[in-house]
């Protein structure tokens, strides 16, 4: 799935986020930068648009620039600092439900509804995947 996303997306930062059944909690399962984003531990979900329009009502989100990544995710000076200033959540669902997230990270301006259309597409080939490693989050 990375070298497909590599080739039909292209990124700088690439992690994959599985969500809590109850939703609140997130874990990385994935990471193309373990440096900066370490893959295993859990963290809280945020209470803000961003959470409301990926998790609640399973919408990708699209920050296309530095001031929308500011303003939604509190690690924006580590995003910046790799050369990201757009961001693409991609929803992975599965009975209605947001499981969790692919997220994308590349230069300003770079994401289209061509990439939220076809990341659409991959996002249900690894709903068994998040489903599987959906059992180690903490609940």
């Amino acid at each position: 799935v990375v070298a497909l996303i590599r080739r039909e997306i292209g990124f700088k930062l690439l992690t994959f986020m599985i969500f809590n059944k109850n939703q609140k909690y997130a874990k990385r399962i994935y990471s193309s930068n373990e440096k900066k984003y370490p893959i295993g531990k859990s963290k809280k979900l945020p209470n803000n648009y961003w959470a409301v329009m990926t998790v609640q009502k399973r919408r990708s989100f699209v920050g296309n620039n530095q001031k929308v990544i500011e303003k939604y995710f509190y690690d924006h000076k580590i995003i910046t600092s790799l050369g990201c200033e757009a961001i693409l959540n991609q929803v992975v669902t599965y009975n209605k439900k947001t499981i969790g997230c692919i997220n994308i990270l590349h230069k300003k301006n770079y994401f289209t509804k061509i990439h939220k259309k076809k990341m659409t597409i991959v996002s249900k080939s690894v709903v068994a995947l998040f489903l599987d490693k959906q059992k180690d989050i903490k609940q």
